[in-house]
Formats: C-alpha cells, sequence, structure tokens
C-alpha cells in the first residue's frame, strides 16, 4: 500500500472525552484550540474503547492551558504511528486503510504493531472546512501505533 508515512508523536497531556457527549467535547476543546497560536499538527485525536464500545475523543492540551473544562486528564505516553489517509464516514474505505496499514506493518520487516495498553488505532479528520465544500467529503488521517522490530 503506497502512502502510509510512519510519524512520532510526543507525550502530551491530553484531554478525553471519556464517557461523556462527543458534540459537547468537541466544542470545548474547538473553543480552547482557536486560542492556539501554532497549527503544525492536529491536536485531537478519536479512538474506539473496546471495553465500553464507544468511540473517545483526546486532545491533546497547548501548553499554558490548565483548565481542562472539568473532562479527565490524561498521560498520553506518544510513539511511532503508521499514517494513511481514507474517505471520511465511509466505513468500508477505512477498514481497507486500517488493513493495508497492519499489512504494509506486517510485510515492512521493519515494524511491527505496537499493541501495548495505552496505545491506539487513532484517527483524525485532516480536511479544512472549505476544502470539504469544494471536494464534498472529508479525509481522515488513520494511525496505528507500531514499533521498531527487534533486530
Amino acid at each position: 500500500m503506497e502512502g502510509i508515512r510512519i510519524i512520532e508523536l510526543p507525550p502530551a497531556r491530553m484531554a478525553t472525552s471519556g464517557d461523556r457527549e462527543l458534540d459537547e467535547f468537541d466544542t470545548w476543546w474547538s473553543n480552547v484550540d482557536k486560542e492556539r497560536k501554532d497549527r503544525f499538527y492536529p491536536r485531537d485525536f478519536m479512538w474506539f474503547d473496546e471495553e465500553k464500545r464507544s468511540l473517545v475523543w483526546f486532545y491533546a492540551l497547548p501548553d499554558g492551558v490548565t483548565d481542562s473544562g472539568g473532562y479527565d486528564v490524561a498521560d498520553f505516553p506518544g510513539g511511532l504511528y503508521a499514517a494513511a489517509i481514507s474517505r471520511d464516514k465511509d466505513d468500508i474505505d477505512g477498514e481497507r486503510v486500517f488493513a493495508g496499514i497492519k499489512e504494509w506493518v506486517k510485510n515492512s520487516g521493519v515494524f511491527a504493531l505496537d499493541e501495548r495498553p495505552g496505545y491506539y488505532t487513532m484517527f483524525h479528520v485532516i480536511t479544512p472546512d472549505e476544502v470539504y465544500q469544494a471536494m464534498g467529503f472529508r479525509q481522515l488521517e488513520i494511525y496505528v501505533p507500531v514499533k521498531l522490530k527487534s533486530r
């Protein structure tokens, strides 16, 4: 599968939606996000909590932000991720890309899946509103945790 990139996400303090309403969390973090000065990487990521069978949203708190809006804060460990793009809200394409990432990792000879607790496959919508309006769909970046294989 072409188009897979390996990135490293830094350790961070992340506010988490936990069991609370995703729309409420979206409103809170979107307002906090408007205040940050950098735009070099996304700070919000979603993942599926297998135990609770629900989506959870993370938001990496910018430096200096101490008010988590009443949301729990978790220490995100950071790490390596294999990432690729799918079409947002297209589960078939998302599953295709996810399977393709896992197959690429398996065949890479360099990486293995990192399946430790606290390392989740996450995703992030990357398409700005004006691009969405022009294209008619959004792109979703899928992040699968990986580690270097032992040599």
